[in-house]
């Protein structure tokens, strides 16, 4: 079985790829050519950390805008007569 340490990470726009030294990969842009010199490399524990840092940034995004979407529905539910308001 081949060491899943050697493969490469495809993560949308980017990609990991394994250095010659255990346990680091290299962020590299998935249309760029270039070797390791040409991304950000780092150890696994720190790719796993910035990893949850962008889950937790879009769930605070995500928050926000169901906050304004709800906010939208109960405005326009109130500027309608015959309309519902579920937010009152």
């Amino acid at each position: 079985m081949p060491d899943p340490r050697a493969l490469r990470i495809d993560v949308g726009p980017f990609r990991l790829e394994p250095t010659p030294a255990a346990g680091t990969w290299t962020a590299v842009a998935r249309g760029d050519g270039g070797g390791a010199a040409s991304g950000i490399t780092a150890s696994w524990s720190d790719w796993v950390a910035f990893a949850e840092k962008v889950r937790r940034a879009d769930e605070l995004w995500r928050e926000r805008e169901a906050r304004g979407d709800a906010w939208d529905e109960g405005f326009v539910a109130a500027r309608d007569a015959a309309a519902v308001n579920p937010y009152r």
